[in-house]
């Protein structure tokens, strides 16, 4: 049996405050089933370049025909911070499964008003409006959400938020917010601090957790409506699994319905087994004492003379470095060796700078070996992810 065909509209989405309300007014009436599915494409600001926009539009495909799923709501765009972009189709069931998940694994987490301090078009921003709405509570959002204004920590103190409330973030905001004391102050009374979008260096969960700040570290992606394993630990409802490999799948009611117009790539990736949908990440991982730990992705393992390495093993060991304040590792193709290893690092004390090297070679063997960029800041893209495609541009030949 056919099902009967879905209209999609494009929403713009204006940096700032003044691109929320048509996200808001767009998902309220997806939800109460009078209004359409819709695609979020960001407008074009200090974050968001023409480029970036026409991407994600491409990956929305709004004028590519209506949606076949009935109860899809939102397709929200894959970040393409490791090529290129595609449109996860999220349903209205995976909007409240994610919530309803979150809500569950979180104890107070119904009850919160939510700081909006994410883009809205990506899973992390739009996931936090989502909550919002299906507990009913208050959400507040800050103007540079869209790249409306550049992120500022005192911009939080100014909010008139009341407890309880929760916010999410990606780690370089955690990191300015601990540079400042009142920041600091302001976050440490939230119930829940959700971090995600790329890996927390181990010394800034530490410094976050000194301050007296409930700090969550998240896994997910956009095809399992965001965050999904809370500091290593699946919510309830959120199964996952590993292959002999370690390749991750992620099953459960948050599991997206697909990519937007890419029939085969859905159908490699997204599984459905006695109603159960199962999503096939590209990220490997373990289970050590009962906590889900990501290694990195399959995409990332890369031949060293010969010898494979896993760029996430090499990224981990360099953030482990105490005078790392932050970092990413690429791989850049080397017609002698195969490929070479660059790990950008932004350093907290550069007297560790010359130990990285040597630490990583010790830890996992000489081919591994970076060569080591200090930068004052990572490349972002829109979303707070790094932007390892820009990395990759500018390593050293």
């Amino acid at each position: 049996m056919r099902m009967t065909a879905l209209p999609l509209r494009e929403v713009e989405v204006a940096p700032g405050l003044a691109g929320l309300d048509a996200v808001r007014d767009a998902l309220v009436a997806r939800m109460e089933g009078d209004g359409p599915a819709f695609g979020l494409v960001p407008g074009l600001s200090r974050h968001v370049s023409a480029a970036y926009a026409g991407m994600v539009r491409g990956a929305i495909q709004s004028d590519g025909g209506p949606l076949e799923d009935p109860d899809a709501a939102v397709i929200v765009a894959t970040s393409g911070s490791t090529g290129a972009s595609r449109g996860v189709v999220l349903t209205r069931a995976n909007l409240r499964a994610a919530a309803e998940s979150s809500f569950a694994g979180v104890p107070g987490l119904r009850e919160c008003e939510w700081v909006l301090a994410l883009p809205v078009t990506s899973a992390g921003g739009f996931g936090a409006l989502a909550r919002s709405y299906l507990a009913g509570t208050r959400l507040h959002a800050l103007e540079s959400i869209g790249g409306g204004s550049a992120f500022d920590p005192l911009d939080l103190v100014a909010l008139d938020v009341d407890e309880p409330f929760a916010i999410s973030l990606v780690p370089p905001q955690v990191s300015q917010i601990l540079d400042s004391p009142a920041a600091t102050a302001w976050l440490a009374r939230a119930t829940a601090v959700l971090v995600g979008a790329a890996a927390t260096a181990p010394g800034l969960a530490d410094r976050a957790r000194a301050a007296g700040i409930r700090l969550v570290t998240t896994y997910g992606m956009t095809e399992t409506s965001g965050g999904c394993v809370y500091d290593g630990v699946p919510l309830p409802g959120v199964g996952v699994s590993l292959a002999d490999d370690g390749l991750i799948s992620i099953s459960g009611a948050m599991v997206a319905a697909g990519y937007r117009g890419l029939p085969a790539e859905t159908a490699e990736a997204f599984t459905i087994d006695g109603g159960v949908r199962t999503f096939q990440t590209r990220d490997i991982g373990a289970w050590e004492d009962g906590r889900l730990r990501v290694s990195g992705r399959i995409d990332d393992i890369v031949t060293v003379n010969g010898v494979n390495v896993s760029l996430g093993a090499v990224e981990d060991i360099v953030l482990s470095e105490l005078g790392v304040r932050d970092a990413a590792v690429v791989s850049v193709p080397d017609e002698r060796r195969g490929h070479r290893i660059v790990a950008f690092v932004v350093m907290a004390d550069r007297a560790g700078l010359s130990a990285i090297a040597p630490l990583v070679a010790e830890r996992v063997g000489g081919a591994a070996r970076p060569q080591v960029v200090e930068v004052d800041q990572l490349p972002l893209l829109p979303n707070g992810k790094i932007d390892r495609l820009a990395l990759r541009g500018i390593a050293p030949q």
